[in-house]
């Protein structure tokens, strides 16, 4: 959850300056990876707090632990949310990131507990809405959201991607406005898909599905574990293909993931075995291809990440 407007920072030696915003974290480093924060009475908003402290995170790669002690932040309303979140003033690079408050968009939810005759699934909340998850990419300059996909509002969007050839050659389907638009409300009413629509500062620029594993069409073919999650994606905004937009996305949409529910120890994805291109990017994340194995409709490469690696690799954990 945070700031929805863009807030550029500037790395300092001990810390990061906004000055546009006239805000700083700065601090001193404390048992060689402690980052130590000094109080800053203009941080007024857990948003704005969150985004400091990523800033130094991402700044300074030597930095594995940050502190605010509560002698000089107890009166702070910033601090006092970051403690509700956190259950402390002292966390690791790993529980920063790994904490929901740091992206995921929170919703009320009931759980989905329905059982099918061929497998039993497990407990788990119901599907979003809305948007889901935003966090700023300071790789690229901006922030990454994802929305739930709506069949109506969104189906020009998705038909004109569904219908560029290159994105026709592996999806293959290219079809009327109509059968698209079924597809998708199916997806919404199927528990075990998420249909996601990704944008960088609020600009459409690719199609995800995320689903469990067990529930999909995968599952016959890999030892899967009750909540392990899958994803099928496209980017159709050919404004934002390429290695540096690839990194921001990819480990957005896997953030998501491994936030929206804590269980999940595993993402996989069964791209076609020839798709080059995606998986030359995607292995440069720390996923791994496993094996090829046969599909009934291609022969696919069966792709995956474990929770603790996608963070080593990802955020420096």
């Amino acid at each position: 959850m945070l700031l929805k407007h863009k807030f550029p920072l500037d790395k300092s030696e001990l810390g990061v300056i906004s000055h546009a915003q006239k805000l700083a974290l700065q601090g001193e480093i404390a048992f060689g990876h402690c980052f130590v924060a000094e109080y800053d009475e203009r941080i007024n908003t857990l948003e704005q707090l969150l985004f400091l402290i990523d800033g130094v995170l991402y700044h300074h790669l030597n930095v594995q632990h940050i502190q605010l002690p509560t002698i000089h932040w107890h009166a702070s309303a910033a601090w006092q949310a970051l403690i509700e979140a956190f259950q402390s003033e002292s966390f690791s690079r790993f529980e920063f990131y790994a904490n929901p408050v740091n992206g995921l968009k929170t919703q009320a939810r009931t759980l989905f507990t329905e059982r099918f005759e061929d497998r039993a699934c497990p407990t788990r909340n119901v599907n979003l809405s809305a948007e889901v998850y935003r966090r700023f990419n300071h790789a690229v300059g901006k922030f990454v959201s994802f929305k739930v996909a709506n069949p109506i509002e969104d189906l020009d969007l998705f038909h004109s991607w569904m219908h560029n050839p290159r994105v026709s050659a592996f999806w293959e389907q290219n079809w009327s406005k109509d059968k698209l638009q079924s597809y998708l409300a199916n997806k919404l009413h199927t528990p075990f898909n998420l249909p996601l629509i990704g944008y960088f500062d609020d600009q459409a620029f690719g199609y995800f599905e995320v689903y469990w594993a067990g529930e999909d069409r995968i599952a016959p073919y890999y030892p899967w574990q009750a909540y392990d999650r899958g994803l099928h994606l496209l980017v159709g905004n050919e404004a934002f293909r390429g290695s540096r937009f690839f990194k921001a996305w990819c480990t957005a949409i896997s953030h998501f993931m491994f936030l929206d529910c804590p269980q999940t120890q595993k993402i996989v994805l069964e791209p076609r075995h020839n798709n080059h291109r995606l998986l030359n990017q995607i292995t440069k994340l720390g996923f791994i291809k496993e094996y090829e194995f046969e599909f009934p409709h291609k022969r696919a490469a069966l792709i995956s990440i474990e929770k603790i690696k996608f963070y080593k690799e990802n955020f420096q954990c």
